[in-house]
């Protein structure tokens, strides 16, 4: 064997030949410099079209009323909302000339930022319902609205509800009283500002 042979078959340089084979290649992120992130394509977002006048808020803007139209719900019903200054004229065409007879529902929404009453009403006649939203104005730290029963008398114990829980003032209702609470219940239990340990929520017979 020749002297070159030998030293190419000794273990030494065996060894050594077995840990290059064994060891990991360098990743091509050492090699290659970082892909520099492609440049944004996406468009800023569009702002939503306007709502789509409906039937009852045109109606409404013929006869000289301001109305803000709020579209349909899930269900097809039309939405508007009017305001306090406008609210009483507003029911009275609906109800003369739209022929909504019937007041189904008033509710009310706590915003923090204000509340706002939820009247429904329903035409027998035509088989339709309108949602009529309306904020209350804020005074002296309390909410008011205009009460709607002059047009509908069925709202009568409806507002006396939302006074109730929610706290709005329904000026020109006939008897605005608590309908569930004592009448010496401290604050309005469904308002935003009432906590779980809140001591308002305990009466105590004062």
């Amino acid at each position: 064997m020749s002297e070159e042979s030998a030293k190419q078959n000794s273990p030494e340089e065996k060894a050594e030949t077995e840990n290059k084979a064994a060891a990991p290649p360098k990743a091509d992120a050492e090699k290659a410099p970082a892909a520099k992130p492609a440049a944004s394509t996406a468009k800023p977002a569009e702002a939503p079209p306007p709502r789509e006048p409906g039937e009852f808020g045109k109606s409404l803007e013929q006869a000289g009323i301001a109305v803000t139209h709020l579209g349909k719900d899930a269900m097809g019903i039309e939405a508007i909302a009017l305001s306090t200054h406008d609210l009483l004229k507003g029911a009275e065409h609906l109800r003369d000339k739209c022929a909504f007879d019937l007041l189904v529902s008033c509710s009310s929404v706590d915003f923090k930022t204000h509340r706002q009453s939820v009247y429904h009403l329903y035409s027998i006649n035509q088989n339709k319902t309108l949602a009529v939203k309306v904020d209350a104005e804020t005074r002296d730290g309390k909410d008011y609205s205009p009460s709607v029963y002059p047009i509908w008398p069925a709202c009568d114990w409806h507002e006396r509800e939302s006074y109730d829980l929610m706290g709005i003032h329904y000026e020109g209702h006939p008897n605005l009283q608590r309908i569930l609470m004592p009448v010496d219940w401290l604050g309005h239990p469904l308002r935003k500002d009432y906590t779980v340990d809140d001591p308002r929520l305990v009466w105590n017979e004062r």
